[in-house]
């Protein structure tokens, strides 16, 4: 998103990549073409193609910061679509008390999730820290169609866009999120047709023509597709990004994504059977960008362009062009000898022996020059909580960049701690999903795992008291949380700076409503965050162990306040 000196223009948000060695020169083309996407017409030379219209960055947006915002009493309303934060998210005790502070949640889910009933039945009505008749939130809970109810897309690690079509239609009055956002957009659009606020210019400028069918009037979900692929300026769909230019005549919702409507056709609807195609399989679907399997596969070939092994051969240069069993990542007529000009530009200024097109000098980077807040080089930094020293760099335990939001409701364990020695990580189960909401109301899968647990060694055990099949209460400065204990010898202990380390595994999916319930694993975590893209450390943190379940009502806040007192936490 444009942001300070480099949000003030078109200009200036495109200078730094524009024309620089590599694809990433051809910014000038993949912003103008969204630009023309999200405003049609309205998006002219003369404006900028609507630049002006985008919102700017002003600081720290994250989701995590949302949250802080808001349970500081300054985000009035929040969209929920398919996730349950009161489950899901680090700190899920200050996420339930932060919506709280609402004015109105909105939350789309094929069942009735923690984030939809956090007023009645949180841990925190229970322990009086909130009053159901006092919490002005306005909730609207709108079921939600499944995977099987409508027709989209999924693309995965691997960025397969695989598109499918709706198996039956969704009950009662689910809804699909496209049906959902579309009519929230309509409906604004329509409601907004005649102003002439100047803030309101952006949302009538919006293309918002997806043809919407049958009895529910929902959106064309192909529709969306196309507009994401792009149009040229003779209306038909782009074939690849290559295409894309800067003077508004293409329009494309995604550079990375053109070439999914090639010809007119929906290539990620491709089902192609392997036995009638080689092994890249390239007619399964659509990999983005240009369909391509394997990205920099200019590097499967030496600098002739031959074929490191011809047993494992990708792509090759059979003397005039780039040719093989994947789509080549690499200008097609590009010869290996290219020698680029002093004056070339973007893809032009890469040599036909620079594989890495992406990059600036066309090669391979071990390290970050630029980009990165704590780079260039990677290095080693223990967790923001852990039992143990860093030897790399004993003043610095943890990263010193990491984004940590400390305050009363997010404490963090001093490294080393006495009161909290145990390693905590969280996983997934198999028979549940995220945060519990497709999952934990189906009830063969409750049945399989029916209730929240925690992983110990035998060695912890018997450490702790712990018995297999027995309760246990699990402590961290934010909450603590009972679960049934299941001793394994799957769970180890390390041997680290020459004494035993013991962890335990902790399931997150589980919360109180469903079929599967216990509390909830992401009470216990702090928000604590990588200082790049801001993702959680949610896979490891200290905590304490003790045998029975944990104090029910105001006396578990008792007992979390005292852990904080010992362990020198401020309050």
């Amino acid at each position: 998103m444009p942001a300070d000196e480099r949000g003030q223009s078109l200009a200036s948000y495109i200078e730094p990549d524009a024309g620089k060695a590599g694809f990433w020169g051809d910014m000038p083309n993949y912003i103008v073409s969204l630009l023309k996407a999200w405003f049609g017409d309205a998006a002219t030379a003369e404006n900028d193609y609507g630049f002006d219209w985008l919102p700017r960055l002003t600081g720290d947006h994250n989701n995590y910061r949302t949250v802080l915002d808001m349970l500081d009493g300054h985000v009035p309303g929040y969209i929920v679509a398919g996730e349950n934060p009161a489950v899901g998210g680090a700190n899920a005790r200050l996420q339930r008390l932060a919506l709280a502070q609402l004015e109105w949640l909105v939350v789309r889910d094929m069942s009735c999730v923690e984030t939809a009933t956090f007023w009645k039945n949180s841990p925190e009505v229970e322990t009086g820290e909130l009053h159901t008749e006092d919490i002005a939130t306005e909730v609207f809970f709108l079921p939600a169609a499944s995977h099987v109810e409508k027709d989209g897309t999924f693309t995965n690690t691997q960025r397969l866009v695989q598109y499918r079509h709706k198996a039956v239609e969704p009950p009662g009055d689910a809804r699909s999120d496209l049906w959902f956002f579309y009519h929230l957009g309509r409906i604004i659009k329509e409601r907004l047709a005649d102003s002439d606020d100047p803030r309101d210019a952006p949302i009538r400028a919006l293309t918002w023509e997806y043809g919407a069918h049958g009895p529910k009037a929902e959106p064309l979900a192909a529709d969306v597709l196309k507009e994401i692929n792009g149009y040229g300026s003779d209306g038909r769909a782009l074939n690849a990004y290559t295409q894309l230019r800067d003077d508004g005549s293409t329009s494309c919702g995604c550079w990375i994504y053109c070439g999914v409507y090639a010809d007119g056709v929906n290539q990620a609807a491709r089902r192609k059977p392997a036995r009638e195609q080689d092994w890249v399989a390239t007619e399964w679907g659509w990999a983005w960008p240009a369909n391509r399997r394997q990205l920099y596969n200019r590097a499967s070939a030496d600098p002739q362009g031959r074929p490191w092994s011809e047993r494992k051969a990708l792509i090759w240069w059979d003397g005039e062009r780039w040719t093989g069993h994947d789509t080549p990542d690499f200008p097609p007529d590009k010869a290996p000898d290219y020698v680029p000009p002093p004056d070339a530009k973007a893809g032009a200024a890469l040599a036909g022996n620079d594989p890495f097109i992406m990059q600036t000098d066309g090669k391979a980077w071990l390290f970050a020059p630029a980009g990165l807040v704590d780079g260039p080089l990677p290095t080693h930094y223990e967790p923001v909580e852990s039992p143990h020293r860093n030897p790399l760099y004993p003043e610095h335990p943890a990263n010193p960049s990491a984004k940590l939001y400390d305050s009363p409701d997010n404490p963090h364990h001093p490294a080393g701690s006495d009161l909290f020695p145990f390693v905590l990580t969280t996983y997934r189960l198999t028979e549940h999903h995220t945060g519990g909401g497709m999952t934990r109301h189906v009830p063969y899968l409750a049945e399989l795992q029916p209730k929240a647990f925690c992983e110990v060694s035998p060695e912890l055990a018997r450490e702790r008291g712990l018995t297999d099949n027995g309760w246990a209460t699990v402590v961290t400065a934010r909450s603590a949380i009972e679960l049934k204990v299941l001793v394994t010898e799957r769970m180890k202990p390390l041997r680290v700076e020459g004494r035993e380390t013991h962890q335990v595994g902790v399931p997150w999916h589980f919360g109180h409503n469903g079929l599967a319930t216990g509390d909830t694993a992401n009470d216990l975590l702090s928000i604590s965050l990588d200082p790049n893209v801001h993702i959680q450390e949610s896979k490891v943190l200290t905590c304490d162990i003790r045998p029975g379940r944990r104090p029910h009502g105001p006396e578990l806040r008792a007992l979390v306040e005292d852990y904080r007192r010992r362990a020198g936490i401020a309050p």
